[in-house]
């Protein structure tokens, strides 16, 4: 079969074939051409041998639409692309300039945070790269540099020159989120519901970290940001308000909740905004664990301190689901709650990060029927879900132990079938070949859709598969 000259027709566009069949249309949708969902206009044909429509009979013609090959630029002809994962290690503490050293380090260009900063205070505001050394290990240092050091700005004026910028209002309603961890931490330190001067916090340094910070993750498009222990340092810090100890107040109200640690100068590691940004971005405080590292960014702070580096590093990879896992089962018996009630329980557990969750058929005390409830979780969801069950199960008790888990490289791939593109799980077993599964929910809704039986377009589906992959390393 090839394809012929096509155009656009309409609200709809053809395209042209010429097969055994004689010549024929593909009629598709706008937009939907990239993914490939076609519909055969049966009444085109120009030959005897005339396809049966769709709704009869799809078999003539459905094999040679499996001919038709996606172009080579296509997104979907490679595998889905996994989120990436970002590490933040705060192992000599946080500040935003820190910040936006390590996120250049990772590759983010300066010309991209100054253009955004420009926007929000135009010719205020002067971002400079140098590489650096700090303990002897090279880093980036962003060098903040404004027009007038004495000028400040209220809160209210500071959201004021966000919502005029012009920049995306998602964006901007993210950098009025960290502004607003800043502003209720400094009212809480002076006896007050929110802030409405941050004092050394209204500078536009604070304006041009955060935006710069928040602009940089968006361009590596971060899936997930994990934080490791803060450290805060340890000592007195000067400030306009007199004296006060490290964490400085507004520092220690922001990291409520969040693991930290106090090591190494006595100087302030940690500042408000740097423990400001690493509150809004962060959606999980551990230690470094598992992940496949694709580079790492160094930034430095402004200060030298002996014998223990100034560096915030940050860790950008993936977290695939492979080798050994730490993680906890939790388990109860249930047998006083009525079971319409365990359905959203079991949705609920799965919500807060659950890996597995089990309701097994058992006798607990007095020979009552009920349930054993089995969650299995990550190690660092352990105190979340053991919360969770005890808040929403009933039970008064339960028990939990760790555990290790063994899993598979794996990820997701698209193939393209008669019906549209549909998902292909695949885990690499250690003989190198890939065990697959096709996505069930996608294969139900795209077969109910066309009018055939979701067995034949799973089959398809895993057809293209083999014939695009493979079934081990070689064809990959």
């Amino acid at each position: 079969m090839e394809l012929l000259p096509s155009k656009v027709q309409g609200p709809t566009s053809k395209v042209n074939i010429k097969s055994d069949f004689g010549l024929g249309t593909l009629d598709f949708e706008p937009g939907i051409l990239d993914h490939y969902t076609w519909n055969l206009e049966p009444g085109t044909w120009n030959s005897g041998r005339k396809p049966a429509p769709r709704a009869q009979s799809p078999e003539p013609w459905s094999k040679y639409l499996l001919m038709l090959r996606m172009k080579k630029d296509s997104p979907g002809r490679d595998k889905q692309p996994m989120k990436k994962t970002l590490h933040i290690d705060p192992f000599s503490g946080a500040s935003g300039d820190m910040f936006l050293g390590a996120l250049l380090s990772l590759g983010v260009p300066l010309d991209l945070i100054s253009e955004t900063v420009e926007k929000v205070v135009p010719g205020e505001v002067t971002l400079k790269a140098e590489e650096v050394k700090r303990g002897g290990l090279a880093c980036t240092r962003c060098k903040v540099s404004v027009s007038d050091q004495s000028a400040r700005r209220s809160m209210p004026q500071m959201l004021e020159v966000l919502e005029k910028s012009g920049l995306p209002g998602e964006f901007v309603d993210s950098c009025v989120g960290v502004l607003k961890i800043l502003g209720v931490a400094e009212g809480r330190a002076h006896g007050e519901k929110q802030a409405v001067h941050l004092h050394e916090l209204g500078g536009q340094d604070t304006i041009a970290d955060i935006v710069g910070t928040l602009v940089a993750v968006e361009h590596l498009e971060v899936g997930r940001i994990v934080c490791g222990p803060v450290n805060l340092g340890r000592g007195f810090v000067e400030t306009e308000h007199g004296t006060l100890p490290i964490p400085a107040p507004a520092t220690a109200y922001i990291l409520e909740g969040v693991p930290v640690f106090s090591e190494g100068p006595e100087a302030e590691l940690t500042t408000p905004t740097g423990a400001a940004l690493i509150k809004h971005l962060v959606s999980d405080f551990r230690p470094f664990s598992s992940m496949n590292i694709e580079s790492v960014g160094m930034g430095a702070g402004g200060r030298e301190n002996p014998d223990f580096p100034n560096i915030l590093r940050v860790f950008l990879g993936s977290e695939g689901e492979t080798g050994q896992r730490k993680s906890v089962m939790i388990e109860c018996g249930i047998d006083d709650i009525s079971p319409e009630y365990m359905a959203p329980l079991y949705s609920s557990l799965h919500e807060k990060g659950a890996q597995e969750v089990h309701m097994i058929p058992a006798h607990t005390k007095k020979g009552r029927v009920g349930v054993l409830l089995r969650v299995l979780v990550p190690a660092d969801l352990e105190d979340t879900l053991i919360d969770a069950i005890l808040e929403e199960s009933g039970s008064a008790g339960l028990r939990f132990w760790k555990v290790d888990r063994t899993v598979l490289p794996r990820e997701v791939v698209k193939v393209e079938t008669s019906c549209g593109l549909i998902s292909v799980k695949r885990w690499r077993m250690p003989s190198g070949n890939w065990r697959i599964k096709v996505e069930f929910d996608e294969v139900m809704k795209l077969s109910k859709r066309a009018g055939i039986r979701a067995e034949r377009l799973r089959d398809e589906a895993v057809a293209a598969y083999y014939s695009e992959y493979g079934d081990g390393p070689k064809k990959d």
